[in-house]
């Protein structure tokens, strides 16, 4: 089988209540890492799942509506944490997009060589949400390149499989090193992307959850999240088939973007 090499990196971070993210837990700030990863496939080059935050987050929401999102999610970004910054942009030949909330595209028009790929479902609510209130749904139009609506492939248009837990998924390459899954919930056309590396297989998660011991220990977020979630029974539904994965196959990562365990993953940008 096909097997990729992986790094986990991280482009800015913004805090989140503790509260928010663990149903009773402390009411004291919680560290977001802009989790993103970096994918060397032997044929298809270099590929990245999620880009992270950039600049363009803060400019993107200096006036008003847009001001309110910053308001909320207080981001920092350093411009070398920059995906462009720490991969040479000329050698990424794929983005695949876990789902289009703006800390998981803010790269994408830093690669404008590389292939995009998202769900029909993503591609459906950019198309239906408008300019003036989609940072509402995590959504800020002005990340994204001009053509990429036109451009973008979907995951749907490649080689369909079938896991016993996860259900149809699709192979990007079909060569079964690279397979998305839908993890529906957190945001509209979310998918993970259960890789198999040189280490062993790896799922990465995107926003399934937040931290790790919601699956582990069904310390889920408080239930206040709802209103930035697409769709809570979904989310419930989605942490069940993870911890039934999780306990069939405990030896997988499973790495999500703002889970403190997956942090300790990250490999510094400037290394």
């Amino acid at each position: 089988m096909t097997q990729v090499q992986l790094t986990i990196r991280s482009s800015g971070h913004c805090f989140a209540e503790g509260h928010h993210v663990m149903k009773g837990a402390p009411k004291t700030p919680v560290r977001f890492e802009a989790i993103w990863a970096e994918i060397d496939h032997p044929t298809q080059g270099k590929i990245l799942y999620d880009t992270g935050y950039t600049w363009r987050f803060l400019d993107a929401t200096q006036r008003f509506p847009q001001r309110i999102y910053a308001e909320l999610t207080k981001v920092s970004i350093l411009p070398e944490e920059e995906a462009h910054r720490q991969v040479d942009p000329a050698q990424v030949k794929h983005l695949i997009c876990s789902h289009i909330h703006a800390d998981h595209v803010g790269g994408l028009r830093d690669f404008p060589g590389a292939t995009s790929w998202a769900s029909e479902e993503c591609l459906a609510q950019f198309d239906r949400l408008p300019n003036w209130r989609s940072w509402a749904r995590g959504v800020l139009k002005s990340l994204f390149p001009d053509d990429w609506r036109e451009t973008c492939q979907t995951f749907e248009s490649t080689t369909q499989v079938s896991h016993d837990i996860l259900g149809q998924g699709y192979d990007l390459f079909a060569d079964g090193c690279v397979v998305l899954f839908p993890l529906p919930g957190h945001a509209a056309g979310q998918h993970g992307a259960l890789l198999q590396t040189t280490e062993g297989p790896v799922f990465l998660v995107a926003d399934a959850f937040w931290d790790i011991r919601a699956v582990t220990e069904g310390l889920v977020p408080n239930p206040i999240v709802r209103i930035f979630f697409e769709d809570m029974k979904a989310y419930a539904q989605t942490l069940a088939m993870l911890k039934e994965f999780h306990e069939t196959h405990p030896d997988v990562p499973l790495v999500a973007t703002h889970c403190p365990q997956a942090a300790k993953r990250i490999t510094p940008h400037n290394a």
